[in-house]
């Protein structure tokens, strides 16, 4: 009976869970060489989250951390994770891009790339799946476990073989908000070791406290790996403790020949080091909460929504919301409830139960959904919403990212313009990635190379705009009079909102507060041909002018939301007609920036 292979995530998924990704690299070092003689079949220590918080919180160039890695860790694997075509972004990326991206992680130290899309369409894993067999790299082919009449054991069973005849060298089954229940993993990894014959590996979390039990039935029904972190960045949020899952299994037929005395050791560090992060612990993230496997969201999104529902005195809509949350999944197509898709139904829900009628209000992520720009969800989206979102305009079919244009040399085109020369693709790459705090690292006074510095506990969370604020489109009933501020972490990334007592978030805390004009009717209305702002913010861009031709997928307008900036795209091709927006000017949620026919 071969041994159980643990890859070790206190790196990247433990940390990123439970201390918003801020583990800083000077923390890291001393303790590399005791992870790399353990023996873990892999260290789950790059890509995720983690990338955004070294260039955003931390400062630091990612590139430069995962080759110090590599430096300090000579004999254990080390593994990244990227969502597909967007790699570590929210949107879809240009193959040329992707390609790069993947090829430079290989370079740099990456010898195990797991992968998944989090609508589960393959044909976003076709690109990435080549790229790291041409960099030299091991696949994990990733299945999000999102249980739904759609996505049942025969399904993902299936998808496992189309996984398979793309290349990946193991299956990955991840539950990304920890339901996967012991009976149902022993079925599934039983019929994907007999579909398949491949190796099994299992990634989750201890939201709901069932992993350990799942793992350990997992295990007996064939899989071959699991994921597993120190116990010091164990539970709640993120994977059950590798300490844990080592003594259950020893001396058994599954033993995994792995050292407890030196898994101690390191997890002993970690816990010396607690206290240098207790500003970045949301309680949330260590509970435990069994009715998400009712709604299947995590925690953090969910409690985003519970604090609207309170700033709109309308807590008492609690059980509708629950009850919106399964209905709007269904209208969508059972997508799994990964993100950035679980934050795009939340956010559906939510203005649903918050207004008069349901769809009255739907917001641009939603509509670039139904459009097909995320990829084609599990089951047919209902035809009423498909209508209320689109008008008269049809869903793209293709692969989102063939509506890209390669984007490398642009971004070295506008990297010139900002007077940066990059001196090597991964700096152009992390431009791509994120272009408003890329220069920061990028310049030369700016580079953290041998040591990222260590943050102040007093220094306020970045203000980031939360990837899809939830019900900024609900219009509230009387003006507000005063705002309260709060951080909120989602997908480890911590925000400072300031809320308004209607519940639509408003400034960055301590930014200068901007007044905003109420948008005229025409510009408010929408409908067919409009491009409507996702979210309030500012315009930076306005790329194309009135009489200009567009394509599907174009970037007609840049808008930066509490600093981080958004491409609002073209939902439908053809002239623009109207262009109301203007560069520099603050426009509100669901505003209507130009009109295309």
């Amino acid at each position: 009976m071969p041994r159980v292979l643990i890859t070790e995530t206190v790196l990247r998924d433990a940390q990123q869970s439970l201390v918003q990704g801020r583990l800083k690299l000077q923390h890291v070092l001393p303790i590399a060489k005791n992870l790399d003689d353990i023996g873990y079949h892999a260290l789950d220590a790059w890509g995720g989250w983690t990338f955004a918080a070294s260039v955003r919180a931390l400062q630091e160039d990612p590139w430069q951390r995962l080759r110090a890695l590599r430096g300090a860790i000579e004999k254990t694997p080390l593994q990244m994770l990227i969502r597909g075509q967007t790699l570590i972004a929210q949107s879809h990326q240009p193959d040329d891009v992707v390609r790069a991206f993947i090829q430079q992680a290989v370079e740099d130290g990456i010898r195990v790339v797991r992968m998944f899309d989090p609508l589960n369409d393959l044909r976003n894993l076709e690109v990435p799946i080549e790229a790291a067999h041409q960099a030299g790299a091991r696949v994990i082919g990733a299945l999000v476990y999102s249980p739904s009449p759609v996505e049942d054991e025969a399904w993902l069973v299936r998808s496992a073989n189309r996984l398979k005849a793309l290349g990946a060298d193991w299956i990955g089954i991840e539950d990304v908000a920890g339901i996967l229940a012991p009976a149902t993993a022993r079925t599934l990894v039983s019929a994907l070791v007999t579909g398949t014959k491949l190796p099994i590996s299992i990634h989750s979390h201890s939201t709901t406290a069932l992993a350990p039990i799942s793992y350990f039935a997992a295990i007996e029904a064939g899989a071959t790996g699991v994921d597993t972190a120190l116990s010091a960045l164990a539970w709640g949020a993120s994977q059950p403790a590798t300490e844990t899952m080592v003594a259950s299994l020893h001396d058994g037929p599954y033993d995994t020949g792995l050292d407890l005395t030196l898994i101690s050791q390191a997890s002993r560090y970690f816990d010396e080091i607690h206290d240098e992060y207790l500003e970045f612990q949301d309680p949330i993230a260590f509970r435990n909460d069994v009715y998400v496997l009712e709604h299947q969201l995590p925690a953090p999104v969910l409690a985003v929504m519970i604090r609207n529902l309170r700033e709109r005195k309308a807590i008492d809509r609690y059980d509708r919301l629950m009850h919106e949350l399964v209905q709007v999944r269904q209208e969508m197509g059972y997508p799994p409830m990964a993100a950035p898709i679980n934050r795009i139904a939340a956010n559906q829900a939510l203005a649903n139960t918050l207004s008069d009628k349901r769809y009255q209000h739907i917001d641009q992520p939603f509509r670039d959904y139904v459009k097909g720009l995320y990829g084609a969800p599990p089951a047919p989206i209902d035809a009423e919403v498909r209508k209320r979102s689109l008008g008269s305009s049809e869903a793209i079919t293709l692969r989102p990212a063939d509506l890209l244009q390669p984007g490398l040399d642009r971004a070295r085109r506008e990297m010139r313009k900002q007077g940066l020369t990059p001196t090597g693709i991964d700096q152009v790459l992390t431009y791509i990635l994120f272009p408003n705090e890329a220069p920061g690292i990028l310049r030369p006074s700016a580079r953290r190379v041998e040591q990222v510095p260590a943050a102040s506990s007093s220094q306020p969370v970045e203000s980031v705009a939360a990837p899809a604020p939830v019900a900024a489109s609900v219009p509230p009933a009387t003006p507000p009079p005063a705002a309260r501020e709060f951080t909120v972490e989602v997908d480890g990334e911590p925000y400072r909102v300031r809320i308004l007592a209607d519940g639509v978030p408003g400034e960055a805390a301590g930014a200068p507060r901007a007044a905003i004009a109420a948008p005229s009717a025409a510009r408010a209305a929408g409908g067919n041909g409009a491009i409507q702002a996702p979210m309030q913010g500012m315009v930076v861009k306005v790329k194309v002018a009135p009489g200009d031709k567009v394509r599907l997928g174009d970037v007609v307008v840049v808008l930066e939301a509490m600093k981080m900036q958004n491409d609002i795209v073209a939902t439908l091709g053809g002239t623009v007609r109207e262009v109301f927006a203007k560069e520099g000017s603050i426009v509100a949620p669901n505003e209507v920036l130009m009109t295309i026919g």
